[in-house]
């Protein structure tokens, strides 16, 4: 079996926005280990090879990992000690640190639900899709007093995919936009300026998506824009995605 597994990242290196919030850390890894993932032990120190491991569920608190292989010297090294679990997917990087290692009687190693999770993208920023939620629009403003609701398909802290009426307005790269705005049902956030990053077909043939980077944001508006982003992943994170709003700091 070939393994696809990372050595982790130097705790001294990594951006406190990738530390998930303490409350979502069980959701987190449950939605991950519904996926059967193969994932490595690393050492502390980092400086060893990883020994792989299948992640396969969370057991009264517990987390679970089968070892595919046996190490050299058995398993007694592992007891009691720490390792760096590390496991990568498609949209990037988890690791946490497993304390209290320990088998139980189905030969699997155990170890308590971690304190600190870290989650790093490959891309740059972290990617949210949008909440599917019938009343959030990201406003566009045309100029002339006309206004354009667009749907968000998903956001980064400083960029938006949004969802547009193929022909409603010119959309092309390197337009800009200017005042634009979140809005949910009375609620709206401060004005946001977006520049046209990348232009690709709809999800049907009568739409069309446009890829923004925010624009010279103002302290306000880059603070909203992180808050909704953060709101609806955190709201996806512990499955409460219909109240996501919630989260945002600019929704009464």
């Amino acid at each position: 079996m070939r393994f696809n597994i990372f050595p982790p990242e130097g705790l001294k290196s990594i951006e406190p926005r990738f530390h998930v919030e303490p409350r979502a850390i069980a959701k987190t890894i449950e939605r991950e280990l519904s996926r059967k993932p193969l994932a490595g032990l690393y050492p502390v120190d980092g400086d060893g090879a990883a020994l792989p491991v299948s992640m396969l569920d969370i057991r009264q608190g517990l987390i679970v990992m089968k070892p595919e292989i046996k190490p050299e010297g058995g398993f007694t090294s592992l007891i009691g000690g720490r390792r760096i679990v590390v496991l990568c997917g498609e949209s990037g990087k988890m690791q946490f640190l497993a304390t209290g290692l320990r088998l139980n009687e189905e030969g699997n190693f155990v170890c308590p639900m971690p304190a600190d999770l870290i989650l790093i993208q490959r891309r740059k920023e972290f990617r949210t899709l949008g909440p599917a939620d019938d009343d959030l629009n990201f406003v566009l403003c045309l100029g002339a007093g006309q206004e354009l609701l667009t749907k968000v398909i998903d956001i980064s802290d400083h960029g938006i995919l949004l969802d547009i009426r193929l022909g409603a307005t010119e959309v092309e790269v390197g337009r800009y936009w200017h005042s634009g705005y979140f809005e949910r049902l009375r609620s709206r956030s401060t004005t946001i300026d977006l520049v046209i990053k990348n232009v690709r077909p709809g999800a049907d043939i009568d739409r069309i998506r446009a890829g923004c980077e925010l624009y010279e944001p103002k302290k306000l508006a880059l603070k909203e824009f992180e808050s909704t982003r953060s709101a609806i992943e955190n709201a996806r994170v512990q499955s409460r995605l219909n109240r996501w709003y919630l989260g945002a700091c600019w929704h009464e």
